[in-house]
């Protein structure tokens, strides 16, 4: 019964999409399919940041879902990006392309949804902005504390500590000095984590 709902849903976005065929943008597509009563969001849905979220996360899950199936069925290609959200004519070059990608794993995922309160969601956030301030994650104490237990240092560590401490273990550890490539890797590892540029 459900998949029956989800089948009819996907084909309301498909002769949605059909008619915006340069693109839609999510916010575009929020209230488009909010104005034909297809969902419904509340008067602080664009304002309240969770409510928002709610919304952002159930378009695009239906939205990956929507794109895999119109790659079996050899329909379409299925462009999602919040700015736009785009039919493409179907390739069979295509098919298959970002199938295992991590923003499908995430929105296909409702575990995702289901555990991101205001504070998870606050984390996000911060992290997402100060990428684009920096270029560098934000991560976690908990992360942090674990990169730093990896190079023997305790949370007081400071940056040219970390720094000094990572390069003569990586010297010890460097499988051409003998030293076990396996533990470098984790070495490597938290300090990618630690500079921020864990990708």
């Amino acid at each position: 019964m459900q998949e029956d709902e989800d089948i009819a849903f996907d084909d309301l976005l498909v002769d949605l999409l059909a008619e915006y065929p340069a693109g839609i943008s999510e916010y575009q597509m929020l209230k488009e399919l909010d104005r034909r009563d297809l969902i419904h969001l509340d008067e602080d849905s664009f304002s309240n940041t969770l409510k928002l979220f709610h919304a952002h996360f159930l378009l695009f899950h239906r939205l990956y879902h929507l794109r895999d199936r119109l790659h079996r069925e050899a329909r379409h290609c299925l462009q999602i990006n919040a700015l736009s959200i785009r039919l493409l004519p179907y390739s069979s070059s295509d098919a298959g392309l970002e199938m295992a990608d991590k923003l499908r794993e995430y929105y296909l995922d409702m575990t995702q949804l289901e555990s991101t309160g205001e504070s998870e969601l606050e984390q996000m956030l911060d992290n997402f902005w100060r990428y684009m301030q920096t270029g560098r994650p934000l991560i976690s104490d908990a992360k942090r504390l674990q990169a730093l237990e990896v190079l023997g240092l305790g949370a007081e560590a400071s940056a040219p500590e970390i720094k000094s401490t990572w390069r003569r273990l990586a010297m010890i550890h460097h499988p051409d000095r003998g030293g076990d490539e396996e533990q470098l890797k984790r070495i490597n590892e938290a300090m990618h984590i630690l500079s921020g540029t864990k990708r």
